[in-house]
């Protein structure tokens, strides 16, 4: 078998689908080292040792086409496909290339992570928009499989996008690598001691400051709660359209609260180690990395009802309405005054944790390569 990626993400996206490809990609090249692989990129490759390492120590053969810039990946990629023969190409982030053929011999598969842009249209540009909308509805009609990271997207996929029923597949994600590393105490004191967090214990948030990130009520609720509980909220994610609104705040929590900007992974792994518990109340998501980062370190979180978090977390979460800023104070009271129902969650977490073993995965991807092929 022959198989080409887009992997433009890879190699130049240091969070989000950068992180989804460079795990997706390794594992298949260590699982399934006796199949070829070719790596399409706009550009030159960055220098990102422990993917480039893991490529190499593979043992797999592949081949690094780089350098066809931006327009090449949309119009172009689909020939190349056809040039060296591939069984199957994978667009991970959504689309695929718009010379695609269908009926030739390789087998398009895309992963489409969200449909964010139709439900919450006023977060997006109007171009952005245009763009989402077409390079959706193309791979929608052409890939004869459509990965997505959760029932939730799928279901948004086929409301919006009815033309893709049948070829839809739920394949959940895992965590960054470094999520799997065992806890070593003298790193997270380390880190604790690095953004003064010695002190006091902290709930832990992670997300870039965006609206349907919800940090507005979020804050709301902490303030209603900061006499009743010991622990600071501390913020973790770049800046984004609220990121004034919510800096803004800072001040008016007396120390108890703060704001980490974005942090480098293995320092976020030791975060999440040392918080109490973590807290996300997202209105909406395609499938909730921070969710799954919390569980993968074994630990509770306080997250929002509907949407994926409920199939992400299950029994590890507890869930608060995220339109209501009381809901979820409230679930700042019960997690922050029950020890013994957080280790009962932790214990949860772990357990749900088993759910997106990267190995096990891999080979549901490597099975649905196989029946298409």
């Amino acid at each position: 078998m022959t198989i080409g990626y887009d992997a433009k993400r890879a190699f130049h996206n240091p969070t989000g689908l950068g992180n989804y490809s460079r795990t997706l990609i390794s594992a298949m090249f260590k699982q399934h080292p006796e199949i070829e692989y070719y790596l399409f990129d706009t550009k030159g490759p960055m220098d990102l040792p422990y993917f480039n390492r893991a490529l190499r120590d593979s043992g797999a053969k592949f081949h690094y086409e780089g350098g066809t810039g931006s327009l090449g990946r949309v119009l172009s990629w689909g020939s190349n496909a056809a040039k060296h023969n591939l069984d199957i190409y994978h667009g991970l982030s959504n689309e695929i290339p718009l010379d695609w053929k269908s009926g030739k011999s390789a087998k398009a598969v895309v992963t489409i992570h969200d449909v964010i842009f139709k439900r919450f249209p006023e977060a997006y540009k109007w171009i952005d928009r245009f763009v989402y909308e077409k390079k959706t509805a193309f791979a929608c009609k052409k890939a004869d499989l459509i990965l997505v990271p959760s029932k939730q997207t799928r279901a948004d996929l086929e409301g919006w996008f009815p033309s893709c029923k049948g070829r839809v597949e739920v394949l959940y994600q895992d965590a960054n690598p470094a999520f799997h590393y065992r806890k070593r105490p003298e790193a997270i004191a380390k880190v604790l001691y690095k953004y003064d967090l010695v002190e006091r214990p902290y709930i832990l948030c992670v997300s870039r400051l965006e609206k349907r990130k919800n940090h507005l009520k979020l804050l709301e609720a902490f303030k209603k709660v900061m006499p009743d509980i010991q622990e600071d909220l501390v913020l973790v994610g770049g800046r984004g359209d609220m990121g004034d609104e919510v800096l803004d705040q800072l001040g008016d929590f007396g120390g108890r609260l703060r704001w980490l900007g974005a942090v480098e992974t293995d320092d976020l792994v030791n975060l999440y180690d040392g918080a109490v518990y973590t807290v996300f109340p997202s209105v909406f998501e395609g499938f909730g990395i921070p969710v799954l980062e919390s569980i993968r370190r074994g630990k509770a979180v306080l997250t929002s009802k509907g949407s994926c978090f409920e199939e992400v977390a299950a029994e590890a979460g507890i869930y608060a309405d995220p339109n209501s800023s009381d809901d979820i104070a409230e679930g700042f009271l019960q997690m922050s005054g029950d020890q013994g129902l957080r280790f009962s969650l932790e214990e949860a977490a772990r357990r749900q944790a088993t759910r997106f073993d990267l190995k096990s995965l891999t080979e549901e991807l490597y099975g649905h390569y196989k029946r298409i092929v």
